[in-house]
């Protein structure tokens, strides 16, 4: 009887946590705008009904924009960049993309190798001589970007102090001892792998830029892509008000997903049950200053259109539809051909390759954000998409995010229809 009351009790708690809250929220409409190309009006019907059915976050926004053989076919966006100043989400709306932002250091990398400056099959101390301390001297730059060089375990709040002064970084980066031994294991270097890629691009590129200063130079710049690695303060006012789950939608969300289910247990073995239940906080990455500070691993900026104009570019052979190459057909051909589950990794289909995650069963590569953020190529349909939120939902971590997903798939059955006639 105890235990059928504590369950009750839980339960009545867990429905008032949902549902209260949303008696003092202020209803606003429902705000949708964009445009998509003939044959693609499906994917701006279904994004509006998302919003109408509680699929997307009542307080948040979010925006889709797609690329098809070279060309912006839809570019649409909704909700609320500030719910509760009532800022609607506009056309050059950008925010945080999370780890997509690695998507966007990989190609500063690759775009690098296509210019001859750096090999992935050299040693990264052959361009850094500092990182070989401490066990490092045989990881390649290969190994590096696979998450497979053994320094997993770096955090932000190992580095943050140090982002402002790339020396001080690179002595901390270049000191650190691997976890494991390099290039026999894969495990998600979740804020290291840009700070690394950073300091190995100051010593392969020729203007020792860091990773920041070269995507901004030679691809944002000349492509006119709307990213930043690097925040510049002076366009803080088109960053929405981030907004995440309660306690008990974290739950929920997570109890749904493979991947967080799998996070959870994973800390419980490990007795770290704090980190097992308590949801993330995103308060500090709504501070200027923070994302004004380059950390190419998590703290890009910027919109869905830029990441399905990047992508839609590498999916259309490395080139724009008037000629202007980002990347060789060569490189492009590496990622896929190349991809490869290490050894001891379960085979899901998904690794990692040369810094992107590839998706070797639907033949495309890209990079997710947590969240729900998403970069992808698809170069079998020449197809590049682009989606970002300021909700931060656990289906961002893995497994099937019902903002993204269904819009991928109406995208995937205009272009069936169209390709078929």
């Amino acid at each position: 009887m105890a235990f059928m009351k504590s369950a009750i009790l839980v339960c009545v708690t867990a429905v008032l946590t949902v549902y209260l809250p949303q008696l003092w929220t202020k209803t606003r409409p429902i705000i949708t705008a964009g445009t998509v190309q003939p044959g693609f009006e499906p994917v701006a019907e279904l994004f509006r009904e998302n919003f109408k059915n509680g699929v997307e976050y009542p307080t948040a926004g979010s925006a889709l924009s797609v690329y098809y053989k070279g060309s912006k076919v839809v570019d649409i966006w909704g909700g609320y960049a500030d719910s509760e100043a009532g800022r609607p989400w506009k056309e050059d709306t950008l925010t945080i993309a999370f780890s997509a932002t690695k998507g966007m250091a990989a190609l500063c990398m690759a775009v690098l190798v296509d210019r001859g400056h750096l090999d992935y099959n050299k040693t990264v101390a052959s361009y850094w001589p500092e990182f070989a301390q401490n066990g490092k001297e045989k990881v390649t730059v290969r190994m590096l970007l696979n998450h497979q060089a053994g320094l997993s375990e770096i955090s932000d709040e190992d580095t943050y102090a140090l982002l402002g002064d790339q020396d001080a970084l690179g002595d901390f980066l270049a000191r650190y001892a691997p976890e494991w031994e390099p290039g026999t294991a894969q495990k998600y270097h979740a804020w290291s792998f840009g700070l690394y890629a950073s300091q190995l691009l100051r010593r392969a590129d020729p203007k020792h830029r860091t990773l920041g200063q070269f995507f901004k130079e030679e691809i944002a710049q000349p492509f006119g892509i709307d990213f930043h690695i690097g925040f510049p303060l002076e366009l803080y006012h088109r960053y929405p008000r981030l907004s995440w789950a309660s306690a008990f939608m974290w739950l929920k969300e997570t109890i749904s997903n493979p991947t967080m289910r799998q996070f959870v247990w994973n800390r419980l073995i490990a007795g770290e049950l704090g980190a097992a239940f308590k949801p993330i906080e995103f308060q500090e990455f709504m501070i200027p200053e923070k994302l004004a500070l380059e950390q190419p691993s998590a703290c890009g900026v910027g919109t869905a259109r830029a990441l399905a104009q990047v992508y839609g570019i590498l999916a259309n052979g490395g080139a724009t539809l008037k000629g202007q190459k980002l990347l060789s057909e060569g490189i492009l051909k590496k990622v896929m051909d190349e991809a490869r589950t290490p050894d001891g990794v379960a085979a899901t289909g998904v690794t990692f390759n040369l810094g992107f995650l590839v998706e070797m069963g639907a033949k495309r590569f890209g990079h997710p954000g947590a969240g729900g953020q998403y970069g992808v190529a698809d170069p079998q349909h020449r197809i590049g998409i682009g989606y970002v939120s300021s909700y931060i939902s656990t289906a961002g971590s893995g497994g099937y995010d019902d903002r993204f997903d269904p819009l991928r798939e109406v995208t995937y059955k205009c272009i069936t229809k169209l390709e078929a006639k």
